[in-house]
């Protein structure tokens, strides 16, 4: 897609399709992603979170079929089709952003799933920290070429930006959406730098090959802080900020 009219053009044309082909039983659609975030680059897909009252093989031909009629194939379509009963069992911190920084475009997520709860949301900054600290760990202290596994870090930097902002909406009661949004609201060094990994990955390939250490560092070193800060955190009743 070429500009933020494309995309909303593609959009309506996408609900439609999707209105046509599963009526009363499309039950939420909404769009999020760098697109819906304003923070879209030139390889950006457009993600859409597509909720059906119930998901089998012959609702993932039909949704099948609706991408591969949108223009050009559904090239650049991407995101998550789920089903109401497949939502209620997922961790409510899953759902963070389809619920913040997600623009519906049908129905609605009230009645279906509830909003995460503060402590949710930091469980769900836990967990994501955890995880990063050992990746970034079994990476600095076994035998590993850091010059290939550097670059299959973005996933774990983006996590670091997804942890933030739970953490962030959790402790402060505000959504920092936009990179930059996050960046004004963190104080700490090393939040700043992984945000702005984030940010600027496309330009950094460079920079990764050449001080590939650099960046497993960074992310073993945030995601050890951040568990450690968490551990300090009284956990939230339940219910809190939900």
């Amino acid at each position: 897609m070429v500009d933020q009219s494309s995309v909303n053009a593609w959009l309506a044309e996408s609900v439609g399709r999707l209105q046509e082909a599963f009526a009363d039983r499309l039950v939420f659609v909404g769009h999020h992603g760098s697109w819906a975030r304003g923070e879209a680059g030139d390889q950006s897909d457009i993600d859409t979170l597509v909720i059906l009252d119930r998901i089998g093989a012959e609702e993932l031909e039909a949704y099948r079929s609706v991408i591969e009629r949108m223009p050009e194939g559904g090239q650049g379509a991407s995101g998550l089709l789920s089903s109401v009963p497949e939502m209620q069992a997922r961790s409510r911190a899953e759902l963070l952003q389809y619920f913040y920084g997600c623009k519906v475009l049908h129905g609605s997520l009230e009645g279906v799933v509830a909003r995460p709860t503060a402590a949710d949301l930091i469980e769900d900054a836990r967990r994501k920290a955890s995880n990063n600290l050992l990746v970034a760990r079994h990476y600095l202290l076994y035998p590993h070429d850091l010059t290939q596994k550097v670059h299959v870090l973005r996933y774990p930097f983006k996590e670091c930006v997804y942890a933030l902002q739970a953490w962030w909406l959790a402790r402060e009661g505000k959504f920092p959406g936009r990179k930059e949004d996050l960046l004004g609201a963190v104080t700490e060094a090393d939040d700043k730098l992984v945000v702005t990994v984030v940010r600027d990955w496309g330009e950094t390939q460079e920079d990764r090959a050449a001080r590939p250490r650099h960046y497993v560092e960074l992310l073993e070193r945030w995601s050890r802080g951040m568990l450690l800060r968490l551990g300090r955190v009284p956990a939230p009743e339940p219910g809190d900020r939900g």
